[in-house]
C-alpha cells in the first residue's frame, strides 16, 4: 500500500491522487486502506517515514555511512561519507517534493514541515561531527553551517540537478562534497 501510494503521489500528485486509486494500484480493498491508515493524512505520514527511512526504517544517525562519518579522523572522508548517505536518502525524498509542495498549507503539508524541521536539526548535528576534524571558516556560525548543508543536501537540489538536470547520483555527490568543503571548512592545504 506505501508503494502503490509514493508511485502515485510522484506520478498524480497528492491531491490528484485518491484512496480509491491506492487501493486499486495496491490490490487491497479502500476500505482495507482506511482500516490501515485511518485518512489520507495519515498515509502520507507513512509515506514520508518510510520514504525518509528507507524499508529498515532505521534513523539517519543510525545508518551505517553516518556512524562511518562520525570515525572519521579527517573532514573529507567524513563529508564523502556524508553526502552518499545523504543521496540514498534523497534518491527516495526527491520525486516527493512536487506533492509535498503542493499541500504546503493543508494538513497534510505538515508532515513535511516536521520533516524539514527535524532534518534542519540533523545538519546542525552534523555540523558538530564534521568540526571534530576540521575548523569552520572564520566567521562561520554553526547555525550557519548547518543552514548551508540543510540547502547542499536538501531534495530540491537534488531534485534540481538530479531529476531535471540529468546528473548521476555520483555528480551530485561529488558536487556536494567540494561545496561544503569549500564552503564551511578552512582550506587543507593551502599554497
Amino acid at each position: 500500500m506505501l508503494d502503490a501510494a509514493y508511485d502515485l503521489f510522484c506520478e498524480s500528485g497528492f491531491r490528484a491522487t485518491t484512496m480509491e486509486a491506492i487501493a486499486e494500484r495496491a490490490g487491497v480493498a479502500v476500505q482495507t486502506l482506511y482500516f490501515t491508515f485511518r485518512s489520507k493524512d495519515q498515509l502520507v505520514q507513512a509515506v514520508h517515514e518510510r520514504t525518509v527511512l528507507g524499508d529498515d526504517a532505521i534513523p539517519p544517525p543510525q545508518q551505517a555511512w553516518f556512524l562511518a562519518a562520525t570515525t572519521r579522523t579527517n573532514v573529507t572522508d567524513a563529508v564523502h561519507d556524508i553526502t552518499f548517505g545523504i543521496a540514498t536518502i534523497l534518491t527516495r525524498v526527491a520525486p516527493m517534493v512536487p506533492a509535498f509542495h503542493a499541500v504546503s498549507g493543508d494538513p497534510a503539508g505538515e508532515v513535511w514541515r516536521h520533516g524539514e524541521a527535524l532534518r534542519l536539526d540533523g545538519m546542525r548535528g552534523l555540523v558538530d561531527v564534521l568540526t571534530r576534524t576540521a575548523k569552520l571558516r572564520k566567521g562561520l556560525s554553526r547555525s550557519h553551517a548547518g543552514d548551508v548543508l540543510f540547502l547542499v543536501l536538501g531534495p530540491e537540489t537534488y531534485r534540481t540537478l538530479v531529476l531535471e538536470r540529468g546528473w548521476t547520483q555520483p555528480q551530485w555527490s561529488a558536487w556536494a562534497a567540494r561545496a561544503i568543503l569549500g564552503e564551511l571548512f578552512v582550506p587543507l592545504h593551502t599554497t
